[in-house]
Order: structure tokens, then C-alpha cells, then sequence
């Protein structure tokens, strides 16, 4: 990916040969996966970028947000790393899009643009997944009127465990890290996404923090998918997808509406994802149990949230 000073300039002219409705409609309906951090999306995207039918940027979309100003938090007061309609003008929409057009690579790397005019498919589902995207669906859906969504979920006990350690080795290493200096934080650095009310958590353990962070991002993801019809979005599960990934993944091609060959889908245990800390194991959390005991009641109400969305679909 180029660097953020250039990558501007880089899609402006590479795309300079396309509308921005043409832009538009090719990037009709991409494919986002929204979800609390450390919730498997890292293992759901590297699985799903290498199946053919699946177009990505080639990774995450930090350098794209990175090379607009306003777009690197809510606003300058650092209030959260949310995005919403009034960050996405016509220009800012245009621009997002080129970006995306310009990266946008098969599943082999071959990216979109470079092909010849005769080989690039006239529809495709770009698949997109960043972690702060789960605070930025109404941007999102000003980029991409058409986008539909996959939510991902993590049991509370295993993934606020895995925030806890991710947290440590953030801090002291500066993995993970995505804001420095925050006003008034409490700490060197701040890891993951920036919920609103993120200063409600100076002065607070680390248990505390991660709790935030997961209850936070799946209710603000709900508030915003729920008023979407029900086409428009699928809830799948951590444990669906490692128990049964082939069929997880069948289902997850018929709702982007992607054909793939059986063949394609994997047959066996999935591989580790790239930032994967230490060896899975469904029983890690345990290490912080009396932290996660403490956080229940904050835990139960959103866990029961996400366990009514399966009833109401």
C-alpha cells in the first residue's frame, strides 16, 4: 500500500479514466465485517480474501482514513474514533471510493485496475474489514449506500480476556496501539478502537477497559444494523466459524450472493490469523476470571442483546 502522503494522488490518477458513477456502481454493494476488537475478524477476513469471488484491498483500510485529516477521529477534541454522515461530503465520498478502487486486488493480489479492460469482472464484492469500522457505520453507509454487513461476535468471557492481553502487549511493545497522547489518559497510549465516554475509563483497571471496549462496540454496532432491513446484515458467531468453517463460510458466500466452488471453502481447522497472540484455547479466559466476575452484570445485558438479534431475525 502506498504511503498515506502519496496514496491520494496515487488513486486520483490512476482512476482518472473512471466516473465517479462508475466508481459508485462497481463499489455497489461491498461486503463490511463489523465487530468488537479481538473477536476473530482478522481470522474471518484472511480466510475470506484468499476465496475466489472476494475482492479486497490487499488489508485493512487504516492508510485510506489516514490520509484524510478529518477523518482520523470524531473531531479534534478526540471525543471518539466514531465517524458519522457529516464526515462523509461528495468529495470525501468520491475520494474513499477511488481509494478503494485503486487497491482493490482478487484474491490472487491482482489488482482490479491493472487488468485489461476485456478481463475486469463488471461486478464485484469488495470485502472490507477494519476494526474501527464498527464505530463508523453511518459514514460507511454515505460511502456505500449499498453495503451490507456481517457481525461478528465473540463469547463476552473469551474476547474481553483477549482485549486484557492484547492491552498488555500493546503497551509494551506499541502493537495495537492507536492513539498516543490522549488528553488526559491515564496511560501511554490507547489500543483499538476509540468508543464515545472512552474517559469514563481513567483511573480504571484494565479489565475495566476491555469490558468497555466489547460492550461498547457491540451495542453501537446493533444501534446502527438493526435499523437496516434485515437483508442488509448477518450476525454470525467466533464459535460457528471455527466449529464449522466450511459451512460458516457457504453461508456467509450465499448471503453476499458469491458463488464459490466447494472446493474453495476450507476443509479442516482453520489456520491461526496473523495476530493471533498465543495458542487457541477456549479455556484462556479462566486466567481472568475474577476480573471477568466482577464485570458480569455489564457483560449478561450485552450478551442478552446479541442473543435476541438471532430471535427477531
Amino acid at each position: 500500500m502506498p504511503p498515506v502522503a502519496s496514496l491520494l494522488a496515487a488513486a486520483e490518477t490512476a482512476t482518472g479514466g473512471f466516473s465517479a458513477r462508475d466508481t459508485e456502481e462497481l463499489l455497489r454493494q461491498p461486503l463490511i465485517i463489523v465487530s468488537a476488537p479481538r473477536s476473530g475478524s482478522n481470522l474471518l477476513f484472511e480466510v475470506m480474501s484468499r476465496v475466489p469471488g472476494f475482492w479486497t484491498i490487499g488489508g485493512e483500510s487504516h492508510a485510506i482514513y489516514a490520509a484524510f485529516p478529518h477523518l482520523r477521529a470524531e473531531n479534534t477534541a478526540l471525543d471518539s474514533g466514531s465517524l458519522g454522515r457529516a464526515h462523509a461530503d461528495a468529495e470525501t465520498c468520491r475520494r474513499v471510493r477511488n481509494c478503494f478502487l485503486y487497491l482493490m486486488r482478487d484474491h490472487r493480489g491482482v489488482p482490479w485496475i491493472r487488468m485489461p479492460a476485456a478481463e475486469r469482472p463488471p461486478e464485484i464484492c469488495l470485502l472490507e474489514k477494519t476494526p474501527r469500522n464498527a464505530l463508523n457505520i453511518p459514514f460507511l453507509l454515505e460511502v456505500f449506500p449499498g453495503a451490507r454487513f456481517i457481525f461478528l461476535h465473540r463469547d463476552a468471557h473469551e474476547n474481553v480476556a483477549s482485549i486484557i492481553e492484547a492491552w498488555k502487549v500493546g503497551l509494551e511493545t506499541g502493537r495495537f496501539v492507536t492513539f498516543r497522547n490522549l488528553p488526559g489518559w491515564d496511560r501511554r497510549a490507547w489500543c483499538f478502537l476509540l468508543p464515545p465516554g472512552w474517559r469514563s475509563l481513567i483511573g480504571k483497571s484494565q479489565a475495566d477497559i476491555a469490558a468497555f471496549q466489547w460492550s461498547a462496540s457491540n451495542n453501537i454496532i446493533l444501534d446502527h444494523l438493526t435499523g437496516l432491513p434485515a437483508g442488509r446484515w448477518l450476525p454470525v458467531s467466533y464459535g460457528e466459524l471455527v466449529a464449522n468453517p466450511g459451512k460458516t463460510l457457504r453461508r456467509l458466500a450465499r448471503f453476499a450472493g458469491v458463488a464459490v466452488p466447494e472446493e474453495e471453502l476450507p476443509a479442516g481447522p482453520l489456520p491461526w490469523s496473523r495476530t493471533t497472540l498465543t495458542a487457541p484455547d477456549s479455556g484462556k479466559w479462566k486466567r481472568h476470571e475474577q476480573e471477568l466476575r466482577d464485570l458480569a452484570p455489564l457483560l449478561r445485558e450485552t450478551e442478552k442483546r446479541i442473543r435476541r438479534i438471532y430471535q427477531d431475525l
